[in-house]
């Protein structure tokens, strides 16, 4: 989420990810976050299928609840994980063509209303 003094702006990116001063980004293999002017913060995650895991996360996004919500691609799932430590919050999406199945998400992104 991009912040322009009173009015706040969504931009959701394949890649990296704005809010405020923290760039989210992935690498493939697990996310991090880096702070306005390069400052390295942590990363987050590690590759598997386990709650905080990843297999090839793709899109990132930062919703109105100070999650981070990350599409994990060969996982057939959405992640979400808390913005101040990157702790695992909840998953979800399963592999298929169903109801609430994904097939390989790319990207993902939260609406004002905090919908994903």
């Amino acid at each position: 989420r991009r912040v322009h003094g009173e009015k706040e702006q969504r931009a959701c990116h394949q890649n990296v990810q704005m809010w405020r001063s923290l760039f989210i980004f992935q690498d493939g293999l697990r996310c991090g976050v880096v702070r306005d002017g390069a400052a390295f913060v942590r990363t987050f995650g590690s590759r598997g299928d386990g709650d905080g895991n990843f297999k090839l996360p793709r899109g990132v996004c930062v919703g109105g609840d100070n999650h981070i919500v990350v599409a994990d691609c060969h996982n057939h799932r959405i992640v979400v994980v808390a913005r101040t430590d990157g702790s695992f919050v909840r998953t979800f999406g399963s592999r298929g063509a169903a109801h609430g199945q994904l097939n390989m998400p790319y990207s993902v992104c939260v609406n004002a209303a905090g919908l994903i």
